[in-house]
């Protein structure tokens, strides 16, 4: 089976989501697997450790992972290092929404979707304690990974 279909409200190009969180689910437009720039998900492709070749050139080892992974300027060492610890080129999504407080806007990351080349869920990474955050992930999850093929990921 493959990710779950997205629907879209009729009057807007908002997808159809219930994560319990109104402010996600008014910002969510899109959800999906590989490279995607959206309010609610950045995801792109990140290279193993080991990869030294890109467009007929060699690279020191360790600077494609670098480069693919200093866009997810949020994310913790901890995370940076599990991934790393993969050993696998993985689609990595940022899970996140916006808000604005005292006239500033914030970003709050809920966690990063980590999946195999092939849509199969490798791991989640939730990265804040609150309940909404794990909710959100996991009404999230479906629409990013294809949960039925998780097994032959591992």
């Amino acid at each position: 089976m493959a990710r779950k279909v997205l629907t879209f409200h009729s009057t807007s190009d908002r997808m159809v989501i219930d994560t319990g969180c109104s402010a996600f689910d008014s910002q969510c437009s899109h959800l999906t697997s590989g490279n995607h720039w959206g309010n609610c998900q950045f995801s792109t492709f990140v290279r193993p450790v080991y990869e030294t070749e890109c467009n007929g050139r060699t690279i020191p080892a360790g600077e494609l992972f670098e480069f693919d992974t200093k866009a997810f300027t949020a994310m913790s060492d901890y995370v940076r290092e599990a991934i790393s610890a993969m050993n696998r080129t993985v689609v990595v999504s940022e899970i996140r929404h916006h808000i604005r407080s005292h006239g500033q806007e914030h970003k709050i990351v809920h966690g990063y979707i980590v999946t195999d080349t092939a849509e199969r869920l490798i791991r989640v990474f939730q990265t804040t304690e609150s309940s909404v955050s794990g909710r959100i992930l996991a009404s999230v999850l479906p629409y990013v990974a294809d949960l039925d093929a998780a097994q032959q990921a591992a």
